[in-house]
């Protein structure tokens, strides 16, 4: 878009009085150049003072550049003053409301003009069309279909392609496919209009297949079909789908587009191919919001912590990015994952400096945060600090005091919640559920539970259903968990077993265990945690028979568990450390603090659990891999790195072993601190050799 040459219109105007004929021929021409406003503003003037401002023509063109610079103020006063207006005027101001999102507006404008009979033509309604697509006006947007047959009106392009991409948001695919198989005529924005809306409503197959009918027929693929293409990838769940695709973007020579590159980075963040995005995020030359905050939601999301703080942290760095509620929702969820309480804390003061505290997505994050990094109060003080809160907000409050150990406060907040005349939904019964399960609260629980099924408008699912489980399965109670399973509406699935399990491991009940795990394996062949939990189970109950059999299974099929790491944040940076990893730069200090650590507890009476270790090795050999475990590695380094009497806070990905939980209480008992370590299920706050748990996890 190159702007008219303003030196010659200034020569152009001194002339103006001599020359008026000529200059009534100029307008019409520069006016069709003009795509600036300074220049635009000044030949508007000449206009005025030549008195052509009753010209249709010239009214015309200059409604027509004031909708493309956005002043649709300027535009609407021009057309007003028309003293005859056409069907261009109408459709001119119609088509510039739509293109500006002014939906409403355009549609009072294409009413008024049918009030003052003025027949549309095919302009005018393919300009209108996307208006009541957008709103989701269905009968209105039937109405002018029906208006458009009743009036004879040959087929056109244009009016048909319309027609099928507001079909397609209406939801009615199948009458947008309809009349796209009509069409006498199609172009390539037809062809985007079906394939996109097959892809917006979830028909990724029928989207991709019209892509390929699309390329047979050898029609030019634009921008549009690119970004169409794209969604309908991520809907499909296949990655080999998603990287022929960006082959293909590369052949067609969008790749360099900054929208199809973060598109791209989309396909790889949700098939977690956090590094394929990385560099698609680094081969882009331009970078936006949009972009940033998609690369740190996929470190976020793909468990890359310590990755996602230093992305964040880059973002500050760049003076033209202004943050949004999304970039900090994202970063907050790392530093609630990986407990970097010290950058959360900074990121919080973002959110207040940039207005965004008031946010209730970014509230929540807030409130999460804080929970999740073992600070209650200060998650507590932000929320009823909150001057609005939603369902979210009480959700993760609710969901703090669970996973901190307090099953009553949780259920204290349930009941406030319900006071407010806030209804709870599926995920308000899951916290609270779970914080009873975690506290050992049965009773209330129960009672919770069946108000739900009493209440009608939230219906109780699997998650549920396991969350009772495992209450009645922590308190011991297993018959009563086996007599809740065989009477659900729902076939039982993986996870109600597998909770299940659990309780028969806590209370070594071996028979029922083999049963369950028997059920687990037809379901999940090879998941090697339930093989590790079977073995635990037998060790505990001094079954070693059964042991060497969940250990041999595991070995005939190559099975491993998931491997554990431990993350510490110190001084605003996270450190993470896997089971015995020696990569470490300070390993071989790490390793002394280590020794010394174990000789200390063991003096205070701390005997190796090697019972719960699979491993077909020597005893001297268990114990070596006892003392390396991911958390006893995290804790000597926050020994070396932080001064004394500070509180150790470490993040674990998995549940903590025996091991390490009798271990942590001999440690903060003699080396008198506080250890703050959160496992897949909970916090547990070991203090003088006691934890919060009393050893109920």
């Amino acid at each position: 878009m190159h702007p008219v040459n303003f030196y010659f219109y200034r020569h152009l105007s001194t002339n103006l009085t001599r020359r008026l004929c000529p200059l009534a021929q100029s307008h019409a021409s520069i006016l069709r150049k003009l795509k600036d406003l300074r220049p635009l503003r000044q030949i508007h003037a000449q206009i005025i003072t030549s008195g052509f401002t009753r010209d249709t023509f010239r009214s015309n063109s200059l409604i027509n550049l004031y909708v493309y610079c956005g002043l649709l103020g300027d535009a609407k006063q021009i057309f007003n003053h028309i003293p005859c207006k056409n069907v261009v005027s109408w459709t001119i101001l119609i088509s510039g409301l739509v293109k500006n999102d002014c939906f409403i507006e355009a549609i009072e404008v294409f009413r008024e003009m049918m009030v003052v009979d003025f027949k549309p033509n095919a302009v005018t309604i393919s300009s209108v069309i996307p208006a009541f697509a957008n709103l989701g006006l269905i009968r209105i947007g039937k109405s002018v279909h029906c208006f458009w047959v009743r009036g004879g009106f040959e087929g056109n392009v244009f009016v048909e392609t319309a027609l099928v991409d507001m079909y397609s948001k209406f939801g009615c695919v199948d009458v947008a496919r309809q009349l796209f198989d009509g069409m006498s005529e199609r172009n390539v924005v037809s062809w985007n209009a079906i394939v996109s809306g097959y892809s917006d409503n979830g028909f990724s197959e029928e989207a991709i297949q019209h892509f390929n009918l699309m390329q047979r027929k050898g029609l030019a693929v634009d921008f549009f079909t690119v970004m169409s293409l794209i969604p309908a990838s991520l809907s499909v769940g296949c990655l080999q789908v998603g990287t022929g695709i960006h082959g293909f973007v590369v052949r067609t020579g969008y790749e360099n587009d900054k929208h199809v590159k973060t598109a791209l980075m989309d396909i790889y963040v949700s098939h977690n191919c956090v590094d394929d995005a990385h560099r698609v995020f680094s081969e882009m030359p331009v970078k936006d919001v949009a972009a940033w905050t998609l690369m740190l939601a996929g470190f976020s999301s793909g468990r890359h912590w310590d990755r996602a703080i230093k992305h964040f942290n880059e973002m500050l760095g760049m003076h033209n990015l202004k943050m949004d509620s999304i970039a900090l929702t994202s970063i907050l969820s790392s530093c609630s994952n990986s407990g970097a309480l010290q950058q959360g804390r900074r990121v919080h003061a973002l959110a207040i400096k940039t207005y965004f505290e008031n946010n209730i997505f970014v509230g929540s994050a807030v409130i999460d945060m804080y929970a999740n990094c073992g600070n209650l109060e200060d998650a507590k003080r932000f929320f009823h600090g909150m001057g609005e809160k939603d369902v979210v907000c009480w959700n993760a409050m609710i969901a703090g005091n669970g996973v901190n150990g307090y099953g009553t406060d949780a259920i204290d907040l349930f009941l406030q919640m319900k006071g407010s005349g806030l209804d709870p939904d599926e995920s308000t019964f899951v916290s609270v559920l779970h914080a009873c399960s975690h506290a050992g609260i049965v009773y209330e629980g129960l009672q919770i539970f069946y108000r739900m099924l009493k209440s009608s408008h939230v219906i109780p699912n699997l998650q549920h259903y396991a969350c009772v489980i495992d209450i009645l399965g922590r308190a011991g109670q297993l018959d009563a968990a086996c007599s809740f399973i065989n009477n659900m509406p729902f076939q039982p699935d993986f996870d109600v077993y597998n909770t299940l399990l659990g309780a028969c491991r806590i209370h070594r009940n071996i028979k029922l265990g083999h049963e369950i795990s028997q059920k687990i394996f037809e379901m999940e062949p090879n998941d090697a945690g339930c093989y590790v939990l079977l073995s635990n189970m037998y060790a505990l109950a001094g079954n070693w028979e059964g042991v060497k059999m969940a250990r041999a299974s595991l070995r005939s099929k190559r099975l491993k568990k998931d491997p554990g790491f431990s993350s510490i944040e110190i001084n605003q940076e996270i450190y993470t450390f896997m089971a015995g990893g020696k990569d470490h730069p300070q390993y071989f200090k790490i390793e002394g603090m280590l020794k010394f650590l174990i000789m200390k507890i063991q003096k205070a009476g701390y005997v190796p659990n090697t019972d719960i270790l699979l491993q077909d090795v020597a005893d001297d050999m268990k114990k070596d891999i006892l003392y390396h475990h991911s958390e006893k590695m995290a804790i000597a380094f926050g020994l070396m790195r932080t001064k004394p009497r500070t509180v150790i806070r470490i993040t674990k990905n998995l549940r903590t072993c025996d091991d390490c939980h009798s271990a942590s209480k001999f440690i903060s008992k003699v080396f008198r601190r506080v250890l703050l370590i959160k496992d897949a299920n909970r916090f547990h706050v070991f203090q003088d050799g006691v934890c919060s748990c009393r050893d109920y996890w």
